[in-house]
């Protein structure tokens, strides 16, 4: 029996436009169980997904970065400092851009760097293996993100089970891209949507016909038809 969710949100959640599926919604309402929304998003937009789908105030934000274990329990692992010491230096040699609001400042975040998609995402990867930095170069398809290697989806979902006194075995995992790899490797079930990449489907138990929040939705209907929901 699977006693949590640890759930990816875009692209998993929601559309290649970032909009959340109604299915996907309506889906998440009818769950007994407890679901931990894990994204590489930052910790206010989590926090209001989590009051938009009913979850609790449990969950991983920027990649593992951040953590929350309750309305006012909040955890920060990873160190932004890293990450904006491994931008400047990849800066100077590829053209980097930040994802940044109109008025310049920077998007809520605590702990690592968000990238547009606008240039050779694997050659900054290998360059920043080369120096040596104490980074991971990570593109989830929706931006990319430079954050402290130390902390990952499967860290914080490994601090979260501790925490909720459920073991990992006995969370399903159900994501979209690579990012969500890590926590692939720790739970019991692993499942992705159709949209997902085919190294994360090739870790998957159940790879779902079905895109986006519809593949969800999917998902969630096989687990309830093999009694493991």
């Amino acid at each position: 029996m699977i006693k949590a969710l640890a759930v990816d949100i875009d692209g998993t959640l929601t559309d290649h436009n970032r909009v959340l599926c109604p299915v996907a919604l309506k889906t998440m309402r009818k769950l007994n169980v407890p679901v931990v929304l894990s994204t590489g998003n930052t910790h206010c937009f989590t926090r209001t997904v989590s009051i938009l789908l009913g979850t609790p105030r449990i969950f991983i934000a920027e990649n593992g970065g951040v953590l929350s274990y309750a309305e006012d329990d909040m955890e920060i692992l990873a160190d932004l400092q890293i990450c904006l010491d491994a931008y400047q230096k990849l800066a100077n040699e590829f053209p980097l851009h930040k994802f940044e609001t109109a008025g310049h400042r920077y998007l809520y975040r605590f702990t690592d760097v968000t990238l547009q998609r606008d240039f050779d995402v694997p050659a900054v990867a290998d360059r920043a293996h080369e120096l040596g930095l104490p980074v991971d170069i990570i593109d989830t398809i929706f931006a990319v993100h430079i954050k402290d290697k130390r902390f990952d989806k499967g860290t914080g979902l490994r601090r979260i089970a501790e925490r909720m006194k459920i073991d990992l075995s006995e969370f399903a995992a159900i994501g979209d891209s690579l990012s969500d790899s890590p926590m692939f490797e720790l739970a019991g079930f692993r499942a992705s949507v159709g949209n997902a990449g085919p190294e994360l489907k090739g870790m998957s138990d159940y790879v779902a016909r079905a895109r986006y929040g519809n593949g969800f939705a999917e998902i969630i209907d096989f687990m309830i038809e093999q009694k493991m929901l």
